[in-house]
């Protein structure tokens, strides 16, 4: 006898009903994202030059594709080598009215995630060395840098689709493992513009590799829309696990056969965990936040909670969220933070070649003149 599997078919029509609701609103987007691009194509705005080299380091989808990690490399490279450097960010979800915000000066006091926004405090204290400054408006807090810390090498954190600033090197990160998710645009799925836009960068890189899985699929879908661009390969690396209320530090493999309770409020949290567990760590409990969770006082209590748990050797989050809850959580609370880094598989000699160049013929044309 047929059956007929209820729960399925609901959530059949609960499909349909949710696509027929967005519907409109992602083609209202579509036309809105369509007509900008037009607008700057025909020079109906006009984006502003900086005399610095201006690197744009963004993507297409909605977070997760490490931006944020990509722009602290680009910047650790830019001090080795000695150039002078800022980051600008728009600092997404603060909450401070000052604009512009000058969230480090490379060697001085840094505000709260509350009134800068959890990514530009998180690069502030990775890159203590590096001005991070936070405004919509880019070219207002370039030319800041540029007056205030003579910065040589601008790093827009999050750039792809801030037009109104001109950049010498857009690289854009695509995302091995979730590539461009059901291929539709806010709000019914992930896509920040349509994906062939992405022939606007000058250079693509594919993030969250392995060295088994480097997306060769997605990069056969990118060679029939990009077929010149560049493209590199990228990992998220586990770098060290961080007591922030001891300052002690750890390798990574300090995990290996420890009980933790994590969590995570980020893009992807289960990328989170599957990094830890990789590492050896014996999840006992996890929980998956919203990317940019405001830790409540509710929050904070159950953390608390748990580190109190005999049968757990430390709390484990990240870095993100550390600095979100940093200022909140009491002294006794026995948390531990895996720090990561990006590295580039190979061929990242094509990428820093060229901004050494840029920066170094630009510091020609100031000597000429």
């Amino acid at each position: 006898m047929f059956k007929i599997n209820w729960p399925a078919l609901h959530q059949k029509k609960a499909g349909i009903l949710i696509t027929f609701l967005l519907y409109p609103l992602t083609l209202m987007y579509r036309c809105a994202i369509q007509l900008r691009l037009f607008a700057y194509k025909k020079g109906l705005l006009k984006a502003k030059s900086l005399p610095a080299f201006v690197v744009s380091v963004g993507n297409i989808t909605t977070g997760g594709t490490g931006k944020t990690p990509f722009v602290a490399m680009l910047s650790e490279w830019a001090a080795r080598h000695g150039f002078r450097t800022a980051i600008l960010s728009r600092g997404y979800k603060r909450k401070s009215k000052q604009k512009p915000l000058i969230v480090s000066n490379g060697k001085g006091q840094i505000p709260s995630a509350y009134d800068a926004g959890d990514e530009p405090i998180l690069l502030a204290k990775k890159l203590p060395f590096t001005p991070v400054l936070v405004s919509k408006d880019r070219y207002a807090i370039g030319a800041m840098a540029l007056r205030l810390f003579n910065s040589e090498l601008l790093l827009l954190d999050d750039g792809y689709q801030h037009l109104s600033l001109k950049r010498d090197l857009n690289v854009l990160l695509i995302d091995a493992k979730r590539q461009f998710g059901n291929g539709s645009l806010l709000p019914m799925g992930p896509l920040r513009e349509p994906f062939k836009r992405i022939n606007r960068a000058d250079l693509i890189v594919i993030s969250r590799c392995s060295e088994q899985d480097r997306g060769d699929d997605l990069v056969e879908f990118i060679r029939q829309t990009a077929p010149a661009k560049p493209i590199l390969y990228s990992r998220h690396l586990p770098d060290t696990i961080l007591f922030p209320q001891t300052g002690e530090v750890h390798p990574p493999h300090i995990l290996e056969g420890k009980k933790v309770m994590a969590f995570a409020g980020i893009a992807y949290p289960d990328d989170f965990l599957e990094m830890i567990t990789g590492l050896g760590a014996q999840v006992v409990e996890f929980t998956g936040y919203p990317d940019h969770h405001a830790y409540n006082d509710s929050d904070l209590k159950e953390l608390g909670a748990w580190s109190r748990r005999s049968e757990v050797d430390f709390l484990l989050t990240t870095e993100k969220d550390w600095v979100r809850i940093e200022e909140a959580v009491g002294g006794d609370l026995n948390i531990a933070v895996l720090t990561i880094k990006i590295g580039l598989l190979d061929d990242g000699h094509v990428l820093f070649d060229h901004i050494e160049r840029g920066i170094r013929g630009l510091r020609g044309l100031s000597n000429e003149g």
